[in-house]
């Protein structure tokens, strides 16, 4: 056909007219809806000063003889649909020689609301990422400097819980502000929820696997703090702990996903290899959907939960159970 490769057709739809103003080819994708700019539907060999509504005749058929001289033209046109946004074309006639003589001119109509989308959501996450992002950071930095706080001269546990209290409220709003981020980026995905509350036995062993110490160390206290008689080995680094799991055959173990060399994913995939059927809760900072589908394809993955982990969250992982 002759309009094939001008454009995908998953971008536009295209109209191939002779000098008589018929249509000799045509493509009309399946997401675009051109009702109010086709008057009826559109065949080979029909003319298209019928099928273009009145409205945008006039125009388009000034554009075509404007076309057919050798020029080409690009126009943009919203179009209103009923019950529905405006959708924005863009309309594109190009000169297209069929042989010496002959001309056709090639009409593509092209959807521009996907990259006012796109550039919608960049502009919306330029002023989250400039303006609201950076307040809370700024204050964190800022109390975070006990020389820009009120000053402690000496041990003051009042004065030492209001600056972390201070610093606490400015983190959720950082925290609020990075899940509207990856709402905005992530607003088609979906993640799904496990189901649990039947796969553990005993959780008196409990393995702990993150990259950072202090996290670690926390989770530790965390853990102690709910129930003080579960034996806990922490690890660091994914290697040993992984010889360590397959050996020791532990009752749980939390993983984390963002580690250097080996990280959550590859860490699982190993266990794979090795056919280790430990329980694995992951525990990371991570709030994309994607990440949780794909904890889901491990059939030992048997929770997700997000960072921070909280005596409220380790209460639900071993109580659960």
């Amino acid at each position: 056909m002759p309009g094939r490769g001008i454009c995908e057709p998953s971008f536009c739809s295209y109209f191939v007219i002779n000098k008589k103003f018929e249509l000799v080819d045509f493509t009309i994708d399946d997401h675009h809806d051109l009702q109010e700019f086709l008057a009826k539907s559109p065949t080979v060999g029909g003319n298209v000063e019928e099928m273009i509504t009145q409205k945008y005749k006039t125009q388009f058929l000034v554009l075509l003889s404007k076309t057919f001289s050798g020029k080409s033209f690009s126009v943009e046109k919203r179009f209103e649909m009923k019950g529905s946004a405006d959708v924005l074309y863009q309309l594109v006639f190009t000169p297209l020689l069929n042989g010496e003589e002959d001309m056709w001119v090639i009409c593509n109509v092209i959807n521009n609301n996907v990259n006012i989308g796109q550039l919608r959501l960049l502009n919306d996450y330029s002023q989250l990422t400039s303006h609201a992002l950076r307040a809370p950071i700024t204050n964190i930095l800022s109390l975070s400097n006990i020389g820009n706080y009120a000053k402690i001269e000496s041990f003051d546990i009042a004065k030492v819980n209001q600056l972390l209290s201070d610093i606490n409220i400015q983190a959720e709003k950082l925290d609020e502000i990075i899940r509207t981020l990856s709402s905005l980026l992530n607003k088609n995905e979906k993640g799904g929820v496990f189901e649990g509350g039947h796969f553990l036995s005993k959780n008196q062993h409990v393995v702990l696997v993150d990259d950072d110490r202090i996290t670690n160390k926390i989770h530790h206290t965390l853990i102690k703090r709910h129930a003080a008689d579960k034996q806990i080995v922490l690890f660091h680094d994914p290697e040993p702990a992984l010889d360590y799991i397959e050996q020791h055959q532990p009752d749980l173990v939390l993983l984390d996903l963002h580690m250097p060399h080996i990280d959550g994913w590859k860490f699982l995939h190993m266990m794979e290899v090795r056919n280790i059927q430990v329980a694995v809760i992951i525990v990371s900072s991570s709030i994309d959907p994607k990440d949780l589908s794909r904890a889901k394809t491990f059939a030992f993955v048997k929770y997700f939960v997000t960072k921070p982990l909280t005596l409220d969250k380790v209460k639900m992982i071993f109580e659960s159970a």
